[in-house]
């Protein structure tokens, strides 16, 4: 699987263009999003968020990549800059990749409820 043309995805959900380019610049991360208007195209890591999205829309949460810059003083953490928000932010990973993430750019994604925002690394 490619890149795909938004339209193209719009169409197969029988959904207007302009909503599914709110959902997909909602949900998905700079880097998964090429082009402009109608001529935007979706990577394949992009497309399977927004296929679930159509399905559960709240439940998806907001994807960016971050840039891992050190390790926390909890094993279970990392520091990473998403340059999307501007902001150094302490992400969640499993503990198999203690030591081995500094420097990586990952995929992360932010989860809100009532005490705030969280956000962990997406394999």
């Amino acid at each position: 699987m490619a890149k795909v043309k938004l339209t193209k995805i719009a169409d197969r959900f029988e959904s207007s263009f302009d909503s599914f380019l709110n959902l997909a610049k909602r949900k998905l991360s700079a880097e998964m999003l090429t082009g402009k208007g109608r001529n935007t195209w979706v990577n394949e890591e992009g497309q399977k968020i927004l296929v679930d999205c159509m399905y559960i829309e709240e439940i998806v949460p907001k994807h960016f990549k971050g840039r891992v810059l050190a390790e926390a003083p909890n094993p279970s953490y990392v520091f990473a800059y998403i340059d999307e928000i501007k902001m150094k932010v302490p992400v969640v990973i499993p503990r198999r990749y203690k030591g081995k993430m500094k420097g990586k750019t990952i995929t992360i994604e932010m989860i809100e409820d009532v005490r705030g925002r969280s956000y962990r690394y997406v394999a």
